[in-house]
């Protein structure tokens, strides 16, 4: 317990109390911080300590603790709060939910969602775990800091099937023992790191829920109509019922329903639960989801909770193209994309004899307007996809425009062309407005226990699932995955942008596995290149879209996994044996000179392989106590020589 103690607070406790003298004579510590303990959650069960010694007596009748500290011992509140040391959180196993869940499938659900390891893991009396991620920094609170903690370890909760309403730096959690402890490591994350995997997700889903909100509440009558809501309005069992009802409540109120209706209603389906709810937590889900900011039900949700194959479409019914007065800027860019992939990448001329050559797709003799394509320009240049040269001045002037992220300019390109021939879908079809996992139509299907699913014979719309990298009309590519990646597996046909997502996941997770931090990868061209390597090593074992023998996601990505390791270890023991041969051949002025370097290498705020530099830096050490020994051998060899000359030569005097 010490040893943990001091793992999780180090310098905030002291090993005994000050004395009053020492406090008048050195002052009160703005480091040292208060940990609360309790026996329950009341405020009569709980006490502060602030030493080792305290925090190990304690232990043995206390029951929960705080990860962080603060500075008042008196009030254990957000706005008291001094120190953040660990990020942590409650999964629970309490009414029915989570009810089996093991610690490998704890296990499992980090790697999923491409979480570091964590620090500890306990697990409760009611079989539901505690999860912890201790800080390599102890982090100084702030109304700032704390919010975002709060929104990052809702993530979390949320991809780890935890409680969301367990939420706050504050809040206690399970004291750890040695009979609850079930997973300890040394391992540590920097705040950073976390922040940037929020990151990762947020931005994977920044243009869902920008098209979501820009479709709201148009098609939605057809959502209580669903095979997949029409069995949950049959009645859930204990353990479903507070989810579902949240879930119908938001389908009521994106069907056009007033919050009055929607709650006689749920009243209604209440009674068909077993058991029922009380009245009082129907009323109270129906308000929360009324009044809060979510405008309809997770597709996800009702997935798990019909046991039914679901998905659905928003889309907002926009006029075709060549009846509006401005044609959508986004869909110009689709066209001087076209026009400048079609002359080979590049065309150069001046920018309005360009611009005349330049007609809309959907209307051949529709130009665009010079103005438009200088906003169109620039805006590619800001997005760093087309480089401008301009040479010469006035009237003789010439532009030189060339593609130089195929990438991005097809990806472009594509949801361009996307907005221009989706806009002839009227009912439950896909337009421009289109996103994942969230809409109506389609068609639910049992969930069978095989690889398969037994398909009815009637005509259907194909049910899109979300993590899938084989839908139709895939999911935007994360804009913060490395270009080079992307394309290696775009050129491959898995086009998908959450199955990129998920894919440049295993790749940051392999990476972590020999202590490359995140924001390294991508700033080092030969772990890119790594990467590249991986996807088609990847794909000549499990398959690709493009070849029709893909073998699954899952498959896919977990040899995905195991081949960037495999990589890494290769190129990492590549390099040592590289570093071996050239130190040999370097005087001993310049490998000491080496050696200073690899040092101050090593004291900078941020090593790209901390592990390499002290493998090489023990290299160096090697080499030099090898030098060292052979001029001493060389030494005692010469001076043994020296000696039997001398010798000889006395014997040849004395002989003489």
């Amino acid at each position: 317990m010490r040893n943990l103690a001091q793992q999780i607070y180090g310098s905030q406790l002291t090993e005994y109390s000050k004395k009053q003298t020492q406090k008048q004579k050195n002052g009160y510590s703005s480091r040292l911080g208060w940990v609360f303990v309790s026996k329950g959650f009341t405020k009569e069960t709980t006490k502060a300590v602030r030493t080792y010694g305290s925090l190990f007596n304690v232990s043995k009748d206390y029951t929960y603790f705080t990860p962080n500290t603060f500075y008042r011992n008196d009030l254990r509140r957000l706005s008291t709060l001094r120190w953040i040391n660990a990020m942590s959180i409650d999964i629970d196993a309490k009414n029915g939910e989570n009810v089996g869940m093991s610690l490998p499938d704890v296990q499992e659900l980090i790697t999923e969602a491409g979480l570091p390891m964590p620090s500890l893991i306990i697990q409760t009396p009611s079989k539901g775990f505690h999860v912890h991620w201790f800080l390599e920094q102890s982090k100084r609170a702030s109304d700032k800091l704390n919010a975002h903690y709060s929104r990052i370890q809702t993530c979390i909760a949320e991809m780890l099937k935890g409680d969301v309403n367990a939420i706050g730096p504050e809040r206690l959690f399970r004291l750890p023992t040695d009979e609850n402890t079930v997973f300890h490591s040394q391992e540590r994350v920097s705040f950073d790191e976390l922040c940037e995997w929020f990151q990762l997700v947020q931005e994977q889903d920044q243009q869902d829920v920008h098209t979501y909100k820009k479709g709201f509440c148009r098609g939605y009558e057809s959502l209580l109509k669903h095979p997949a809501v029409q069995k949950i309005l049959e009645g859930v069992n204990k353990g479903q019922r507070d989810t579902a009802c949240y879930t119908l409540a938001l389908a009521y109120k994106a069907a056009g329903y007033d919050e009055k209706t929607a709650e006689e209603h749920l009243h209604n389906w209440n009674e068909k639960n077993t058991p029922q709810m009380r009245q009082i937590e129907v009323k109270r889900k129906v308000k929360s989801a009324y009044n809060g900011r979510f405008h309809a039900p997770s597709a996800k949700k009702i997935r798990e909770l019909s046991g039914m194959l679901f998905s659905y479409v928003i889309w907002e019914e926009a006029k075709p193209r060549e009846e509006r007065t401005y044609s959508h800027i986004e869909e110009w860019e689709g066209d001087v994309l076209a026009f400048i992939r079609a002359q080979g990448g590049q065309v150069s001329g001046s920018q309005r004899d360009i611009a005349d050559q330049i007609t809309s797709s959907v209307d051949a003799e529709k130009k665009i307007p010079y103005a438009t394509f200088k906003k169109v320009i620039a805006r590619l240049e800001e997005q760093e996809i087309l480089s401008k040269k301009v040479s010469g001045k006035g009237r003789g002037a010439s532009t030189e425009l060339t593609i130089i992220d195929e990438v991005k300019a097809r990806r472009t390109q594509s949801e361009a062309s996307k907005k221009e021939n989706d806009h002839t879908s009227k009912i439950n079809g896909f337009n421009s407005n289109t996103i994942k996992d969230s809409v109506v139509g389609g068609t639910a299907l049992p969930l069978s226990t095989g690889s398969s699913l037994a398909l009815p014979k009637e005509t259907f719309t194909p049910v899109l699932l979300p993590t899938s990298s084989t839908r139709s009309t895939p999911a935007p590519i994360p804009g913060n995955v490395p270009s080079a990646f992307v394309s290696a597996l775009y050129n491959r046909s898995f086009v998908d942008g959450r199955f990129i997502f998920r894919a440049w996941g295993k790749i940051q997770l392999a990476f972590k596995a020999f202590g490359i931090t995140y924001h390294s990868i991508a700033a080092t061209d030969d772990y890119i290149r790594l990467a590249v390597d991986a996807v088609g090593l990847t794909v000549e074992k499990k398959g690709s879209m493009i070849a029709g023998d893909f073998q699954g996601d899952e498959s896919f990505l977990k040899y995905l996994f195991g081949t960037m390791k495999g990589l890494f270890a290769n190129y990492r023991s590549d390099q040592i044996t590289r570093f071996v041969e050239e130190i040999e051949g370097l005087s001993d002025i310049t490998l000491s000179h080496v050696g200073m370097e690899l040092e101050d290498e090593l004291k900078a705020a941020r090593v790209v392989d901390r592990e390499l530099v002290e493998t090489k830096l023990a290299e160096i050490e090697r080499e030099q106590s090898a030098r060292q020994r052979r001029k001493h051998y060389h030494n005692h060899s010469a001076f043994d020589l020296n000696a039997s000359l001398n010798q000889f030569k006395l014997f040849m005097k004395t002989d003489d």
